[in-house]
């Protein structure tokens, strides 16, 4: 055909050749962490409520906890340092002394909270402590004794406002009392429970009697969780000194729910 010019091939320029797949990935990466949210306090309140469901929940939740975990993640950023890690519980020096002194005082009806306030000390600061007729007393320096006593009065003024609300709650007994308080302070003091490691059992609800009558009313259904799982997270939030009133509004959040209760569970 005439009319047309000709349409000579391409020359081909020598050097090297990049792949569009290569030049995707040198800006896709940076650009999906640009989209995070950064976190805010909520999400990082659901973050570390996530976390301890993850590695210590009980069943089904450690796997429900690692989905939502998941997805938390991609949608906030939690690289930046959190504000809150500034009222972090036992922050600071503390002087050991060879002279006790007192701490705080605890009811003969309330040795598990004032167990949790003397081993949290010992454990986040080293300084010796022991009972002196309901007295805690440590071996530190004045000054060191004003901080251990106000954060003595924290934990315990924490530990005794939950350990009420709890104590309302439908289908609650003593046994749930000793693993609610073990869930609090591990998660206070960060405690990883050893694989196999059970946890205080659950009081099983009686059975209806067949003799019973038709219009009586069954025993509460008790907790839909464990109530070690429960207070896990409301300990990490004491050991970053939550207000109270929120930790009381969490519990009251977490129970609302009841429904068969959960059995002797192991610490996996």
């Amino acid at each position: 055909m005439t009319g047309f010019p000709s349409l000579a091939p391409r020359q081909r320029t020598k050097g090297p050749r990049f792949s569009l797949a290569h030049q995707t990935r040198s800006w896709k990466n940076p650009s999906l962490k640009a989209n995070l949210k950064p976190a805010n306090a909520k999400a990082r309140e659901l973050l570390a409520k996530l976390q301890a469901l993850a590695e210590r929940g009980i069943d089904g939740e450690k796997t429900a906890a690692q989905a939502k975990l998941a997805r938390l993640k991609a949608r906030f950023d939690f690289s930046q340092p959190n504000a809150v890690d500034a009222a972090e519980l036992f922050s600071g020096s503390f002087q050991r002394a060879s002279k006790t002194r007192r701490v705080g005082s605890f009811g003969a009806d309330e040795l598990d909270v004032g167990n949790s306030v003397k081993w949290a000390i010992e454990a986040a600061t080293k300084i010796p402590c022991a009972w002196r007729n309901g007295d805690l007393m440590a071996e530190a320096a004045p000054p060191t004794i004003k901080k251990l006593a106000a954060i003595a009065e924290y934990i315990a003024r924490s530990f005794r406002t939950l350990l009420q609300k709890f104590g309302t709650l439908d289908g609650v007994s003593q046994d749930d009392r000793a693993a609610f308080v073990m869930g609090l302070y591990d998660g206070m003091m960060n405690e990883t429970r050893n694989i196999g490691q059970r946890l205080p059992g659950r009081t099983a609800v009686a059975k209806k009697s067949r003799k019973a009558k038709k219009t009586a009313v069954t025993s509460p259904p008790g907790l839909h969780v464990h109530p070690y799982t429960v207070a896990l997270a409301l300990g990490k939030q004491i050991r970053f000194s939550a207000p109270v009133e929120k930790l009381n509004t969490e519990l009251d959040e977490a129970t609302r729910q009841p429904l068969a209760p959960a059995g002797p569970a192991s610490g996996e």
